[in-house]
Order: C-alpha cells, then sequence, then structure tokens
C-alpha cells in the first residue's frame, strides 16, 4: 500500500505564490481589460450591430446590446491575456472543460443581466442613465468577475486555489451587494415589466451560488 506523503508547510505556502501573483495580475487585468474593451467596441459597435438594423445611440435598444456586449469581450480580452501569464507563473495549471464553461455561462449571463438592465430603466425613465439603476448597475461587472475568477480558480493546482478561490467569493459578495438595494422593492412583489430582469438577477445569483460551491469543495479538498 503506497502512502501519499502530507505536505510541509513551506511547500504550502510555496504553491501559493503563483497563484497569488497570477490572481494580482489578473485583477489588474480586469480593470484595463473593462477600459481597453469598451474603447475597442465603441469603434467597431457600427459594423457589429448595423446588419441588424441596430444603432448603439442614447434611447435605443443598440445601445443596451453594445453594453451587453462590451461584457463579452471585456471577458475574452482579460483571458486572452491571463491565460499565458498563468502559464508562465504556475506550473501544472490546467484550463479544465468545466472552467471554460463555468466562464462562458458567467459571460453570457453578465451581458444578459446589462441587456436587460439597461431596458429596464429605458422603459420606465425613457432613457438610460446609470444613475437611474442605483447599484444593480454593478451587477454585470460583478458577474464577469465572478465567471474569470471561477475560471482562475478551477485552472490552477489544487493546493494553489486559496487566493483565486478568495478571489470569486469576493466577487460573488460584489454581486450581493449590487442587489441587496433591490431586494425591498421585490418584496412589494414583482411586476410583469421588471419580471426579465428579476430573472436575470436570480439567474445570475443561483450560477454565482454553484461557481461559489464548487470552488469551496475545490478549497476543503485541498486543505485535507
Amino acid at each position: 500500500m503506497s502512502v501519499v506523503p502530507r505536505r510541509s508547510a513551506g511547500e504550502r505556502i510555496a504553491a501559493l505564490h503563483g497563484p497569488a501573483l497570477w490572481t494580482m495580475a489578473g485583477l489588474v487585468l480586469y480593470i484595463v481589460g473593462g477600459l481597453v474593451s469598451l474603447l475597442a467596441l465603441s469603434l467597431v459597435d457600427g459594423i457589429l450591430l448595423a446588419p441588424f438594423g441596430l444603432a448603439a445611440q442614447a434611447g435605443e435598444l443598440g445601445l443596451s446590446v453594445r453594453n451587453g456586449l462590451h461584457a463579452i469581450a471585456w471577458g475574452l480580452l482579460t483571458i486572452a491575456v491571463a491565460a499565458p501569464l498563468g502559464r508562465r507563473l504556475i506550473p501544472g495549471i490546467r484550463f479544465r472543460s468545466v472552467g471554460w464553461s463555468m466562464l462562458a455561462v458567467g459571460l453570457v449571463l453578465a451581458a444578459v443581466v446589462v441587456v436587460l438592465g439597461a431596458e429596464f430603466v429605458r422603459a420606465r425613465y425613457g432613457v438610460y442613465d446609470p444613475e437611474y439603476q442605483g447599484l444593480s448597475f454593478f451587477a454585470g461587472p460583478a458577474l464577469v468577475a465572478v465567471a474569470l475568477a471561477t475560471w482562475a480558480a478551477l485552472a490552477v493546482p489544487r493546493d494553489g486555489i486559496v487566493v483565486p478561490g478568495a478571489a470569486m467569493l469576493t466577487a460573488g459578495a460584489g454581486l450581493a451587494m449590487s442587489l441587496l438595494p433591490s431586494l425591498p422593492g421585490a418584496a412589494d412583489g414583482v411586476q410583469v415589466e421588471s419580471l426579465p430582469i428579476v430573472l436575470a438577477f436570480l439567474a445570475g445569483v443561483g450560477y454565482t451560488v454553484v461557481a461559489a460551491v464548487t470552488v469551496i469543495r475545490r478549497l476543503v479538498r485541498a486543505a485535507e
């Protein structure tokens, strides 16, 4: 019977070094990627939306769609840089199919939340202004962060999951904080016109719970 030797405390700490650096770099890439992807998308939104008869103009559906596409472009641009950086920093990193699946679902949900949130505000006030949306404006960016951090936490070796796992849970807490002010309104009853955005928020929360459970299970296994 073979016995797997337990790793020393020093080895465990050393295993956290690369993932910690990658997570910190990922935070910078998340911020920069959001700005760069927004600028890049604004230059080509006409090409992307024109075939569908949409225009990214204030008061138009096209602007909401463009903002939703930004959530997807944001995530894709970030991983385009983060993936090769992770391979350099972390021996044994492995981008698994479950991680890619969670990333794809999260980015699509983020896009849906952004579009429906903007359209809800536009329908109620006649024009979209982020100020009218309140803290729920940050639900889309929070879902992008959850998707990216989940992808990262599932890619690193199990003994390096602590820092990216903590980043994922922090992003999930950010999503919860962005939606908390909406709870009193939901408690008073959901109107028909509010149903699409409410369902999108619930889907985002459900996705985040699944991601958190997946990451926490891996954290527990790493601690055994």
